[in-house]
């Protein structure tokens, strides 16, 4: 029996969910129709993500560039993102006597779409369909950095008493949860930024203008390399680093090793740093080159062993230290586009009014359909490919990492076809009961499907 990692969606079916997507207003955000559109987005994402793991075909990525859906979804992340920031504050006490369900849909919202573009953007094909909207990221990419300098995380974390949580208040827990979201989308954030980097060379001037000169990413990326906010001691003195949305505590032979994010802040730097055209339009000073130059101290051979390429840029950095820098004033005319997705949004809106009628129409107390949402919310987060893929895929045979499950039951995982055979005549039983109910499932399936389409239309 061949093993396979079944999809959650199929190609057919994730480009009739893609086409049928929709642009909301910000007044319209809480609808029915927004939390159908939700509840896709969140499919649409955990397939973008197996297809990503296994190196398949990545049709979710496609189907966007196809019906031209990448700039609807930036709008989408620039949209919530201006929510959350003026409209959530006038709802924030109404939301605590709300359904848990309901407010974790709409603060999570952003981190949804933030994922799907993360791994959307990873590839040149959709930083090229986004257009003009990638400087909407690159500005929203510097936003999020700069809220991060500005108010990092514990590094210490203090473990926290019963009393704590039996005290604690509904919008205690709700400002809690908002922090929690806003650090994941900003370690999104440096992803995002490495990716568009690396295709620097094939995107029009005006991007790297943004990002050098009126945003200087380096003066963010320099004190992040410093300050390490993906890095903190839980309250057992154990040191944990943050990997795949979550807090993951790490063993003692693997200190030294580069955790992820680190290695992405240091390839963005490398190509900002190393890319000529961007050594031409960034105008060094004094200032400038003593915030680079604090970066040699991190480069010891630990770190050079793990991102071989660095060595060009410490030797580059070492002639930029002999270099004298002299300050010269440019005559130059530059036509800069800039980013006006926020103003656009911002434009005529009253936000207490907005907040006003989203408590009246869309965030009722007693809404009849919570009960709904929360067993689907329930169903969605079950399955256990989501499981796999935010905790990770296990063997059933030896507990190993595992990338590949039974094509027949789907519900088993192997790490390699050795393990499968060896567990057969375990599994084998399960495997045709399991099956015959799939089949059955699986008609349930397509007339969920079609209700949701139905609800976005």
């Amino acid at each position: 029996m061949n093993i396979q990692l079944t999809d959650i969606l199929t190609a057919y079916e994730a480009e009739h969910y893609i086409e049928a997507l929709q642009i909301f207003e910000i007044t319209e955000l809480g609808c029915k129709k927004w939390f159908a559109q939700d509840e896709v987005l969140q499919k649409l994402n955990f397939q973008a993500h197996i297809n990503a793991i296994t190196r398949s075909d990545e049709f979710i990525m496609e189907a966007f560039c196809t019906f031209d859906k990448i700039k609807p979804l930036i709008y989408d992340l620039i949209m919530t993102e201006m929510w959350k920031q003026y409209v959530f504050p006038y709802l924030k006490s109404h939301f605590t006597e709300l359904s848990s369900i309901r407010s974790y849909t709409v603060l999570q919202h952003e981190a949804i779409v933030c994922n799907l573009l993360q791994i959307c953007l990873f590839h040149r094909t959709s930083i090229d369909a986004s257009e003009g909207y990638i400087l909407e990221i690159v500005d929203y990419c510097y936003r999020k950095l700069t809220a991060l300098l500005q108010k990092p995380p514990a590094k210490k974390i203090e473990k926290k008493s019963i009393d704590y949580y039996k005290n604690r208040t509904k919008e205690a827990e709700i400002d809690e949860q908002f922090q929690n979201v806003e650090f994941q989308i900003q370690m999104m954030c440096l992803s995002i930024i490495r990716f568009i980097t690396d295709h620097l060379k094939h995107l029009p001037i005006n991007i790297l203008h943004q990002i050098i000169v009126e945003n200087d990413f380096f003066f963010l990326l320099v004190p992040l390399i410093e300050e390490k906010p993906w890095l903190r001691i839980n309250p057992n003195n154990e040191r944990e680093v943050f990997e795949q949305s979550k807090w993951v505590t790490l063993n003692k032979e693997d200190y030294s090793k580069l955790p992820k994010i680190e290695a992405q802040l240091w390839i963005t730097i490398y190509n900002l740093f190393m890319d000529p055209e961007s050594r031409r339009k960034y105008e060094l000073n004094d200032f400038k080159k003593s915030n680079l130059l604090r970066l040699r101290k991190f480069m010891n051979e630990l770190l050079l062993d793990q991102i071989p390429q660095l060595v060009d840029m410490l030797r580059s950095l070492e002639e930029l230290s002999l270099l004298q820098v002299q300050t010269q004033s440019k005559n130059t005319i530059v036509v800069q586009q800039l980013p006006e997705l926020r103003l656009a949004i911002c434009k005529d809106k009253n936000w207490s009014s907005i907040a006003q009628k989203q408590k009246e129409e869309y965030f009722q107390i007693d809404d009849p359909s919570i009960k709904e949402d929360i067993k689907r919310m329930a169903e969605l987060y079950s399955n256990t490919v989501f499981e796999g893929i935010i905790d990770g895929f296990k063997c059933e045979k030896c507990t190993k990492e595992a990338t590949k499950r039974c094509s027949r039951c789907k519900q088993v995982w192997y790490c390699s076809k050795d393990c499968q055979v060896g567990d057969w005549p375990k599994h084998k039983v399960n495997c045709k009961t399991t099956t015959t109910q799939k089949q059955e499932d699986s008609k349930q399936v397509e007339k969920q499907s079609d209700k949701l389409l139905d609800q976005i239309d």
